[in-house]
């Protein structure tokens, strides 16, 4: 098949690319860190040049927030495979947050920008802002929509419950690294979900 010329082949050629190094820079990021990793490390992850990086991203920074918003957008695009069941939500975010851990550099990438951003003037406080309510905002619909399906009990205080969960999880992610990664993080989530579904479920069950 030929290569598409014109206007929307080099469109499509140049998203292609992007992709490219978001990978790459994401992988890195993960492995190493955001501050030990240079653009020039990026570039050749990616196996272009520098002067092909920065044609795409103008410095580390906008690299940085276009890092975390591809990996928003991967993570959104993982969860619509998801059952309206609460309970296999929970599960699903467990296995995320497992696959996240590890890359431990994202990890802590993710808890430093998330304290840093809630700054208004921060470069990233308007994404972190957003996506965070909206996170909050569509586990508060999961939860009315169990309660309409009788699977959780009626009259539960759904968005905060959202909050909660989502403040532990921050939390605790914090914890995580603060300790040295010395404790189950997993298993300290897993144990509070199941607790909590054990509460608010009609059939009084957990995980």
């Amino acid at each position: 098949m030929a290569t598409p010329r014109g206007p929307r082949g080099h469109y499509t050629a140049g998203r292609a690319r992007r992709t490219q190094i978001l990978e790459a820079a994401l992988l890195r990021f993960g492995r190493d860190g955001y501050r030990k990793t240079s653009l020039a490390r990026v570039a050749r992850d990616a196996e272009i040049t520098d002067a092909g990086l920065l044609h795409h991203f103008r410095d580390k920074q906008q690299l940085l927030l276009a890092v975390i918003e591809y990996w928003h957008e991967r993570m959104d695009v993982r969860w619509e495979r998801v059952s309206d069941s609460v309970r296999d939500a929970f599960r699903c975010h467990l296995e995320d947050t497992a696959e996240t851990l590890g890359m431990p550099g994202m990890v802590e990438l993710a808890v430093v920008l998330t304290a840093e951003a809630t700054a208004p003037d921060h470069p990233a406080h308007d994404h972190f802002t957003t996506w965070q309510e909206k996170g909050v905002a569509e586990l508060a619909d999961r939860l009315r929509a169990g309660s309409r399906s009788g699977e959780l009990l009626p009259g539960l205080d759904h968005e905060g419950i959202a909050r909660e969960c989502a403040a532990l999880d921050a939390g605790l992610m914090q914890q995580w690294l603060a300790s040295g990664r010395s404790f189950d993080l997993i298993a300290v989530m897993r144990g509070h979900l199941d607790r909590l579904l054990r509460v608010i479920s009609t059939d009084g069950q957990g995980l």
